[in-house]
């Protein structure tokens, strides 16, 4: 008979051996994610965080909106990290709510000299953005790192799916759930450790992801998730490892107006025909049965577009509330998920709590300024990029959750409440670069301006303005000096082009323009210069 050492043993041996079988069958059916490099060019991170500057004692950081910074910083410094609608796309970095938050930041506590690096890039998904962010705190120590990223988290496992026959989404969950238990890591670590980075050679002829046809399933989305919530986590860990603040976001999406056509889904008879019922009723009969009657055939609905149009139905009756919940069900349902959605948003608010770490919710500001209480056209150019409006209403709200959670240790210095009241600047002053909401030409927009007119300081200055946004810095220069030669109000002109200056890389140049500003009186370029 068996003594109890034994059985023990045996135990041991079959969980071993039995554990051992599920790694191998699961290594052989996918790599494991963390060390796979994305087959999108676009999302692939190498180098540095930031390399020296020109004058000594600066660096330029190489992601993001790439202006020459001091080494040290002078007051408090804040990186933010994303991709695309973070970096602001199609506007200068200044319209950008980074930007619309550091101006905020400074007029709210002007005895302190407060700077917000756009460190955001665009594609990135949560697992090059926590790359960059371990990066950056390597060699670095800002005050407080923003992470808002969420739009792009099912890229990179489409292009998987369309290139490598060995993704699987259920045996990659299947992983995860198996390593929650120690001896399942341990055992692992042992005896088949982590391989190397796993790259798809010869794949880089990619089409824009937007035209990708790979659509994702259930499993698919459940891993997008659950990778989401790995990356936050692992960005939380680290920074809290090295003793500095993070802030998470929330990551707002045009969840009314926006619906991909080129990929909505097929609906079923069923569905085509429970919304042509209700599209019969709505308007024609009382709220409560309409309701009913929308319930008992919400199970038919199933595609993005289905959900979409319930929603606007919803709507037309003036079921609020119950239209928010099927727009964000449409974007739950996309089978090219292009935006964050519902549970994404769901998975910062559960990492704050759970590691105690602030968080801000930037979509949830927004949707409160939306008509119908749900984001919209209004506030976006596309699906989730947000126009001028849209930025500055994130940009009051990052501006409002960084004071009143007092992540800067700022104390008594700003009031919150200030910021909170700040209505929409729009184009204040013609020749001030950072005052500038206007975007890049957009094809069909109607927000898109016309050149400026050369003859006159004003027209010169919107085209050193138009030329600054379009990254034609030398150009943006040169529109400037013309406007100052036309009469151009200039400490307003010497502010741009001062800010101009930070972005070709030239710190000794910015200093001296904005030397000038402040020489000619303008106390706002006293902010600027205090920052370098």
């Amino acid at each position: 008979m068996a003594g109890p050492g034994k059985k023990i043993g045996f135990t041991f041996l079959t969980v071993a051996v039995l554990l051992g079988a599920a790694e191998f069958g699961l290594r052989f059916t996918m790599p494991d994610l963390e060390d796979v490099v994305s087959p999108l060019i676009y999302q692939r991170n190498s180098g540095q965080a930031f390399v020296p500057g020109d004058a000594p004692g600066s660096r330029t950081y190489v992601s993001g909106r790439q202006r020459v910074v001091s080494n040290k910083a002078p007051g408090k410094r804040v990186l933010v990290f994303g991709a695309s609608a973070a970096f602001g796309e199609m506007f200068s970095p200044f319209t950008a709510f980074p930007g619309q938050a550091e101006q905020l930041l400074r007029d709210a506590a002007p005895s302190v000299p407060i700077e917000i690096l756009n460190l955001a890039h665009g594609g990135m998904g949560s697992r090059q953005v926590a790359e960059m962010v371990f990066r950056a705190l390597e060699n670095d120590n800002p005050d407080l790192i923003v992470v808002y990223t969420g739009n792009n988290e099912y890229h990179e496992l489409r292009a998987l799916k369309a290139r490598s026959d060995r993704y699987d989404p259920k045996a990659e969950l299947l992983r995860r759930r198996l390593s929650a238990s120690y001896l399942y890591r341990q055992l692992r670590d042992w005896f088949m450790p982590a391989e190397t980075a796993t790259s798809l050679q010869g794949q880089d002829d990619w089409l824009p992801i937007g035209r990708m046809d790979v659509t994702v399933d259930q499993d698919d989305r459940e891993l997008g998730r659950r990778l989401y919530k790995e990356h936050l986590q692992n960005v939380v860990l680290a920074a809290k490892d090295r003793g500095i603040p993070v802030l998470l976001t929330t990551v707002a999406s045009n969840t009314r107006g926006h619906l991909d056509n080129g990929t909505p889904g097929k609906p079923t008879e069923a569905e085509q025909k429970a919304l042509h019922e209700l599209h019969g009723m709505a308007g024609s009969v009382p709220k409560a049965r309409f309701t009913a009657e929308a319930s008992a055939r919400m199970s038919l609905i199933q595609t993005e577009s289905g959900w979409h149009k319930l929603g606007n139905l919803y709507l037309k009756v003036g079921m609020v509330e119950i239209a928010a919940d099927a727009f964000e069900r449409k974007e739950l349902a996309a089978l090219r998920p292009m935006t964050s959605n519902r549970a994404l948003r769901d998975v910062v608010k559960n990492l704050s709590k759970r590691h105690g770490v602030a968080m801000c919710d930037l979509a949830g500001a927004l949707a409160q300024v939306s008509e119908h209480g749900i984001p919209g056209d209004e506030h976006f150019i596309d699906h989730c990029h947000p126009n001028a409006d849209g930025h500055f209403i994130m940009g009051r709200a990052l501006a409002v959750c960084i004071l009143k959670q007092d992540l800067l240790d700022l104390g008594q210095a700003a009031a919150p409440e200030w910021i909170q009241a700040q209505a929409l600047t729009g184009f204040e002053n013609p020749f001030r670069v950072d005052h500038f909401s206007g975007h890049r030409p957009i094809p069909g927009s109607k927000t898109n301006l016309t050149p400026g007119d050369p003859s006159t300081a004003e027209g010169q200055a919107l085209r050193g303005h138009q030329a600054f946004v379009a990254e034609r810095y030398d150009r943006a220069l040169h529109a400037y000096q013309e406007a100052q030669s036309l009469g151009g109000d200039a400490p307003s002109l010497d502010i741009s082009m001062g800010l101009t200056h930070l972005f070709r890389g030239d710190m000794t140049a910015a200093k001296v323009a904005l030397q000038r500003a402040v020489d000619g009186g303008s106390t706002d370029a006293e902010a600027h210069l205090a920052a370098l």
